[in-house]
């Protein structure tokens, strides 16, 4: 009888494959992890996350009231070279070669400015200085916007990148050329800063970040420049060329963003999947890893959590490179992450889906066609979206 007891417990062994007890409802098997990552990671001791901290970067935290609830509407149409500057009450937008100025209050159109630009020619920056209005081409004419007229005050005869950087009286340009110079708002001069060697890459909406009293820029998604925060010159640090020689996972050379600090390390983030936060003034890494899938957006909290939107998963990676948690999504082609408390917002061609951070599940789906390159705006407590063709304004 023993014997028959014996060989009983066995075979209940080996179909158990030898583990009994409970598993954790957000255990998640070697096997798993191995599909989303090329190396070993651990898990994070924290193996719930109830709340997303205040995102940091790359952009101000998400505000709408009831998230689960919100609505999509049209505010106004958009050419997909359009530049948009908000103020107060008001939306200053160009569209085919026009500035339109658009009350918010009254939803309508109130000045409409022809603007003395050739016909290949746009406008990439609209923005404020000392009380004026500017108007900015991409080749390198300044307008001045004041008694409802554009006037031409300064033409620098130069095709420029949409990338400026913009501080005080200091107004910076790169040439498609990797030439930058530096423009006075207050006498309208320019000043030539420097070369830099460009490298083949897609031109994209970036941030600019502070490291070490140098600013962190990318003039396109494969070429990556350091500028000095006290006179703009640029910097030769050799911060990407020592990653790249230390990194064990591969080669950074497309990024998502220019990188950015976070107690005292550089988060160098690669559209292809690799990650690493390296601290360059001590050639040390805190961790990197590399994910089996190009990376579409990202979002970093407050408390040092990353979030990553991936083709299928939103992963949230701890401080230390731990992994807390795995969020399941079907959109087909995802374009922008935005984190909002309890809430994950995933946006496609398609519309917007809502996802709850606890549960993973599906709160709401916001039917709305997107084109092209997806832009988050948030301005006066109001959240805005843009596409190539329409901004659109979040609300309950």
């Amino acid at each position: 009888m023993r014997i028959i007891k014996l060989l009983c417990l066995l075979f209940i062994l080996s179909s158990c494959n030898k583990y009994l007890g409970v598993v954790d409802k957000d255990y998640i098997p070697t096997e798993e992890l191995d599909d989303i990552f090329a190396n070993d990671i651990d898990r994070s001791n924290q193996t719930e996350i109830l709340e997303i901290k205040k995102i940091i970067y790359p952009s101000d935290n998400f505000q709408v009231g009831d998230i689960s609830s919100i609505k999509i509407k049209k505010i106004i149409s958009l050419d997909e070279s359009s530049a948009i500057y908000f103020e107060k009450d008001k939306i200053y937008f160009t569209k085919q070669g026009d500035l339109i100025i658009f009350d918010l209050s009254e939803s309508k159109e109130i000045l409409k400015i022809d603007l003395d630009i050739d016909k290949e020619e746009k406008i990439i920056k609209i923005f404020d200085y000392s009380s004026k209005k500017f108007i900015l081409s991409n080749k390198s004419k300044l307008f001045l916007l004041e008694d409802s007229k554009a006037t031409l005050i300064a033409n620098f005869d130069k095709f420029i990148n949409d990338q400026t950087i913009l501080n005080d009286e200091k107004l910076l340009i790169f040439t498609v050329f990797g030439d930058l110079y530096e423009i006075n708002l207050i006498k309208y001069t320019s000043e030539f800063k420097g070369k830099f060697p460009t490298n083949h890459g897609i031109n994209i909406k970036s941030e600019n970040y502070i490291y070490k009293n140098q600013i962190s820029h990318l003039f396109n998604s494969g070429t990556l420049i350091f500028l000095s925060q006290s006179d703009y010159n640029l910097e030769t640090n050799y911060f990407l060329e020592d990653l790249n020689i230390l990194s064990s996972f591969g080669y950074f050379e497309e990024f998502i963003d220019a990188p950015f600090s976070h107690n005292n390390y550089l988060y160098f983030i690669e559209r292809s999947g690799l990650i690493a936060v390296f601290n360059p003034l001590e050639s040390k890494f805190l961790w990197e890893t590399e994910i089996i899938s190009s990376i579409k957006d990202f979002n970093f909290s407050e408390d040092g959590n990353l979030l990553l939107l991936t083709n299928n998963q939103v992963l949230i990676i701890d401080n230390f490179g731990n992994l807390i948690t795995v969020l399941e999504h079907t959109n087909e082609a995802p374009l922008k992450l935005i984190s909002e408390k309890d809430k994950i917002l995933i946006i496609d061609e398609k519309g917007i889906d809502i996802l709850d951070l606890k549960s993973g599940s599906r709160i709401n789906f916001l039917k709305n066609k997107f084109d092209g390159v997806v832009e988050y705006i948030h301005f006066n407590s109001n959240s805005y979206i843009r596409d190539s063709k329409e901004l659109y304004k979040l609300s309950e």
